[in-house]
């Protein structure tokens, strides 16, 4: 710590530097610890020493650590990671999905706070006009989010989507007016249309193009994906 300190530890210090480029999620790691760092003054008076917070006389625990988790996510919180894991769906669409619900996906607005895009390229890539976040991009886009609408219609639901991607989910996943037994198809659709939406904006940012959301909706990845998994 000592040694850090003398390097600098602010944003740009010496202590901060590596032998080759952090991926994204390392430099976000990195920010954190520099926030955690920022208030701390290091005297020579005083033995610097380890100490874990949660039990100063034991010290560090797998099982307190995973006690800690548990008892401080809330049970609204718990309900969404468990209809985030589902056997019925591939693995990589659940990682999206795990990644979406923790504003991990590379949205333009992630990737300006990454310091990957400038201010001036934020603009959601379906042409509306706002800027590309997760909840504009899958809820409140024009284009993106019309996909929804499809959904909601061949369901035969009437549906006001929240204002969180993680309600979304669980709203939409545990439909009060439909019976129980098909919670679990609500899920998958829920998931396949997030992965199809995100396909299709990867799409029109590399390759330039953007399906019709009816033909999309009726033709393509939606049904191919209940066609192989059902």
């Amino acid at each position: 710590m000592k040694e850090m300190e003398g390097r600098g530890w602010a944003v740009g210090g010496g202590a901060w530097e590596w032998r080759r480029r952090l991926l994204a999620w390392e430099e976000e790691s990195v920010m954190e610890c520099v926030a955690l760092l920022s208030d701390i003054v290091l005297q020579d008076s005083i033995l610097d020493m380890w100490s874990w917070v949660l039990d100063p006389l034991n010290g560090y625990s797998v099982r307190g650590t995973y006690q800690y988790l548990m008892t401080s996510v809330d049970h609204a919180d718990r309900v969404v990671v468990d209809m985030v894991w589902l056997k019925q769906v591939p693995l990589k669409v659940s990682v999206s999905v795990w990644r979406l619900l923790r504003n991990r996906l590379p949205t333009k607005d992630n990737l300006l706070r990454r310091r990957v895009l400038h201010h001036d390229d934020t603009i959601c890539v379906g042409g509306c006009d706002s800027q590309e976040t997760a909840v504009h991009f899958l809820l409140r886009c024009d284009i993106f989010g019309s996909l929804w609408q499809l959904i909601y219609q061949w369901i035969g639901i009437s549906f006001i989507p929240p204002e969180s991607v993680a309600d979304h989910l669980h709203h939409f996943g545990q439909l009060a007016v439909l019976p129980r037994f098909t919670y679990t198809f609500l899920k998958v659709i829920w998931h396949a249309t997030v992965w199809v939406l995100w396909k299709e904006r990867n799409n029109k940012i590399f390759n330039s193009k953007i399906q019709d959301m009816v033909l999309f909706f009726l033709h393509r990845q939606i049904y191919v994906f209940f066609l192989v998994k059902g």
